[in-house]
């Protein structure tokens, strides 16, 4: 990518996110897997639709992630220009 900067590396990385809310764990020893298929950014070079699938699995120890926080999280993405492997 003979057009690739420093300034698109380093696209989105100082934006302020929504707050991961999280809840305590109350029962530890299982997995948590959640999967979203709607994600989708902005590439900082082409200004195009980035789309993609995250899946997110974790064994929680003290606190959970509370499942909306975290979709409101994944949401501000939208439109935040950041290449998709950045985060």
């Amino acid at each position: 990518m003979a057009d690739y900067t420093d300034e698109h590396a380093r696209a989105g990385i100082k934006t302020k996110l929504p707050k991961l809310e999280t809840w305590p764990n109350q029962f530890p020893g299982y997995v948590i897997t959640t999967r979203y298929p709607e994600y989708t950014s902005v590439c900082p070079k082409t200004g195009m639709p980035d789309y993609g699938t995250l899946t997110i699995e974790y064994m929680p120890r003290k606190l959970c992630i509370e499942l909306k926080a975290l979709k409101m999280y994944l949401l501000a993405y939208r439109s935040l220009g950041i290449f998709y492997e950045t985060r």
